[in-house]
């Protein structure tokens, strides 16, 4: 799961889809093949849905962990 937030909120912060994905390690990209595809489509609302769905997942963790 690291490497999906890693890469979305690399991208909500303002860097680029390449930069995230190049910072990954090796073999990285293909377990998160379906969300870099997203973020690379030409459809904004695609793109969208896609740092979407994976910002609330960090969210639900952060809010995991501060309950504990």
């Amino acid at each position: 799961m690291w490497e999906r937030s890693f890469v979305a909120v690399s991208v909500l912060l303002g860097g680029s889809v390449q930069d995230a994905l190049a910072a990954l390690p090796i073999g990285s990209e293909a377990r998160i093949a379906d969300l870099a595809s997203k973020l690379k489509d030409s459809r904004r609302t695609v793109r969208a849905q896609g740092l979407a769905v994976e910002a609330q997942e960090v969210a639900v963790a952060l809010g995991e962990v501060t309950l504990r």
